[in-house]
């Protein structure tokens, strides 16, 4: 186990970089909360939830759920105790605003953001691991034409933020490409 430190961690990649592949390692190696948004999202749709029903005309299409919404869940899941120790954020922020809204969030907990790791995977491989997800979990929002609107979206609006976050917090870029205990070691380099 890594030193107790705590590490607040923001995760970016493309759909089918390995977000949560690698969330759910560090969760495991620091002790940290993973907060997928996305998992946080299809929860909610599978249950039924008024917010669920909200979120699932969204989830079908591969659109972005509205900023506001998605800020209140990352709220209520930083002040839960779980998050004391740290946290890798997995799926947020997604939009500059979003950004913006963590960035106070986190100044007001007292917790600022250590750290923007990205997971680069060329677009060719990502939808190959995208399909296969798709056959192997059953997902709805993998499909070809989910899939390629995730990927514009992702283009689009995330990638300035990472351009935003660069002017406050290091942004590191890690190879998502190589095999999973690759990229979970350079990840731990990168935040060590």
């Amino acid at each position: 186990m890594a030193d107790a430190a705590r590490h607040n961690l923001a995760l970016f990649g493309a759909a089918g970089s390995g977000k949560g592949t690698q969330a759910k390692f560090l969760r495991r190696e620091l002790g940290v909360e993973h907060i997928a948004t996305g998992e946080m999202l299809r929860h909610e749709r599978s249950q039924g939830t008024e917010l669920g029903q909200t979120v699932a005309a969204y989830l079908d299409a591969g659109k972005l759920v509205p900023d506001e919404v998605i800020v209140a869940m990352i709220r209520h899941r930083l002040g839960d105790p779980q998050a004391d120790a740290g946290f890798v954020l997995d799926g947020f922020p997604r939009t500059v605003a979003q950004a913006r809204a963590l960035q106070q969030m986190l100044a007001s907990l007292e917790r600022p953001l250590d750290v923007a790791v990205v997971l680069d995977v060329p677009t060719e491989q990502l939808i190959s691991r995208l399909a296969l997800r798709a056959r192997l979990e059953e997902r709805g929002d993998d499909t070809p034409d989910v899939i390629a609107e995730r990927l514009r979206i992702y283009r689009d609006q995330t990638e300035p933020v990472l351009e935003y976050l660069a002017q406050s917090v290091p942004v590191v870029r890690l190879d998502g490409a190589q095999p999973v205990e690759e990229v979970s070691q350079a990840l731990l380099q990168a935040i060590a």
